[in-house]
């Protein structure tokens, strides 16, 4: 979890090698986090229930919809239905079946028990291809013919999701399907999971898409990468509305993310965290490379720790209240030095963003 103007990462380097980095790491963090952000909302808003990763098909390019699968790895998903993604970052791969699947059939129950009788996972019908209700109504005639252990349920992709939830619950639970999962997909993203959850709809698993895998509503952050120190001087930059502060910096993190914004050299406050760490000296790395997978599982650890942490007010779908870091007093008073070192009046504070 990371606050409005706190650096993310520092850059040590002879000034035409940090130049050169810069491309690739703006779009690398910025990107991903933007993904990262709209997919936490969507586990906040599901409120514990789980929620997988079904936007491969909709993200700008195979290479995004890696990062969003892996974005939504760090943040909690159950899943993904990228199975290249679930591979590569240890995570499950889920997937029901396709409309195109159902078509090919001359009766809507014989895709159905097709499609049960020979794939080897869970059983989600996909019902939705013609007309709703009906399809629930087929796939639990089809559900109560397996004899096997496995999970099952239904898929609803389309249409008023609330309302036919609960038909589909109603038509299940008369069949004996009360054990039958409900999964409902289609345009969804923490908005519309929120919508659901706030109406009690009997919804046991959600799949988002479009919306998240593109952080739709949202779909750039305004990052920056800024020169604060040159051969041990400290710069900044004083440009309306887009002022940095000068000099390394370090992040220190006490209960409930009230961050302190500080110079990298000052002594850490005995109740915080610094959050910045080294991680590379001389172009290498300063611990062993882990693997793709081993990285999700401790960036989900952290990010589990740091949600939290984090205030309840800061955590809601509408109307969050931001949370901003302090700034250490020796930070705004180096501000305010190399304010007035650059010929421009000192305001009094800090001026940070």
């Amino acid at each position: 979890v990371v606050l409005p103007g706190e650096p993310l990462l520092e850059v040590t380097a002879p000034l035409p090698e940090a130049q050169l980095v810069e491309t690739f790491l703006l779009n690398q963090i910025t990107y991903q986090t933007a993904l990262a952000s709209k997919a936490a909302r969507c586990v906040i808003a599901a409120r514990g229930r789980p929620v997988v990763d079904f936007s491969l098909r909709r993200t700008h390019g195979v290479e995004a919809g890696m990062h969003a699968a892996r974005a939504g790895a760090i943040v909690g998903f159950a899943g993904t239905s990228n199975v290249a993604a679930a591979r590569t970052y240890g995570v499950s791969a889920v997937g029901t079946m396709a409309h195109s699947f159902v078509e090919v059939f001359s009766q809507e129950k014989d895709a159905f028990r097709t499609f049960a009788r020979h794939t080897r996972g869970p059983v989600t019908l996909l019902v939705d291809t013609y007309d709703t209700d009906t399809g629930v109504g087929i796939a639990a005639e089809v559900l109560r013919e397996l004899t096997d252990h496995r999970a099952f349920g239904v898929r609803l992709d389309s249409g008023d999701l609330n309302a036919l939830a609960r038909s589909a619950r109603r038509t299940l639970d008369a069949a004996g399907m009360e054990k039958a999962a409900i999964i409902v997909s289609g345009g969804l993203d923490e908005y519309g999971i929120d919508s659901l959850i706030s109406a009690n709809a009997p919804v046991d698993l959600f799949a988002v898409g479009t919306k998240v895998g593109t952080a739709a509503d949202q779909p750039y952050l305004d990052s920056a990468y800024k020169l604060v120190e040159y051969a041990g001087r400290p710069v900044m930059k004083l440009s309306t509305a887009k002022i940095t502060a000068p000099a390394p910096k370090q992040v220190f993190r006490r209960r409930n993310c009230r961050d302190v914004l500080a110079v990298r050299d000052e002594d850490c406050p005995p109740d915080a965290e610094p959050l910045l760490e080294q991680v590379m000296a001389r172009g290498r790395r300063l611990s062993p490379q882990t693997s793709a997978a081993e990285a999700v599982v401790a960036a989900r650890q952290r990010f589990s720790t740091d949600l939290a942490e984090l205030p309840s007010a800061t955590r809601l779908i509408h109307g969050p209240t931001a949370l901003t870091p302090e700034t250490s007093d020796r930070l705004a008073r180096l501000t305010e030095e190399i304010r007035g070192h650059l010929g421009y009046p000192q305001t009094g504070g800090s001026q940070l963003p």
